[in-house]
């Protein structure tokens, strides 16, 4: 399997790039907002246990999808640097261990139009954040708009580039 983990900040692009690449790749797509959707129907993201099971459930799910040998999964992600690393070793892990390889897509995108991406219609229909008090509050006590430090991502900021575009490069780049 190869798995293709798009991260970055929210209001980024990511399930819209997403989707584009599944259209032209085949690809399925398994976005944060599935797992938080799910958890949220029984827990509050206030529960203590809330993320260690988000995170157990998100990793269950893509190792399934690597034993299984689906050929091809686009994980979404705001990655918050130093919170979220041992999540990410751990699905690297889980995918290689049954022979498979995970590429990143580190999306960035200027601050000014993250905020205006914000308030667009279809963020409401996962419960995305679309408050940009909330968007800021959160974005300036947490590093989520730096690459994860311990893998190769290929880096594309999309402030001025279309999904469609975008999911291009990251099927050329790599070779999807």
């Amino acid at each position: 399997m190869r798995l293709i983990v798009i991260y970055g900040p929210p209001a980024a692009g990511k399930l819209t790039v997403s989707k584009e690449l599944s259209k032209i790749t085949g690809y399925k797509v398994f976005h944060n907002h599935l797992a938080l959707d799910l958890l949220e129907s029984v827990l509050e993201r206030s529960h203590a246990r809330f993320w260690e099971l988000l995170d157990k459930h998100r990793l269950e799910m893509i190792e399934a999808a690597a034993a299984e040998k689906v050929h091809g999964v686009i994980m979404t992600s705001v990655h918050i640097n130093g919170k979220d690393d041992k999540f990410i070793k751990d699905i690297i892990n889980a995918v290689e261990k049954h022979s498979g390889s995970v590429h990143f897509v580190h999306l960035s995108c200027d601050r000014k139009k993250l905020e205006s991406r914000l308030v667009e219609a279809s963020r409401k229909e996962f419960g995305k954040l679309t408050d940009v008090s909330i968007f800021n509050n959160f974005v300036d006590s947490n590093d989520v708009f730096s690459r994860i430090s311990f893998v190769q991502s290929y880096e594309i900021d999309n402030t001025k580039i279309d999904p469609e575009e975008t999911a291009k490069m990251i099927k050329e780049h790599y070779s999807l």
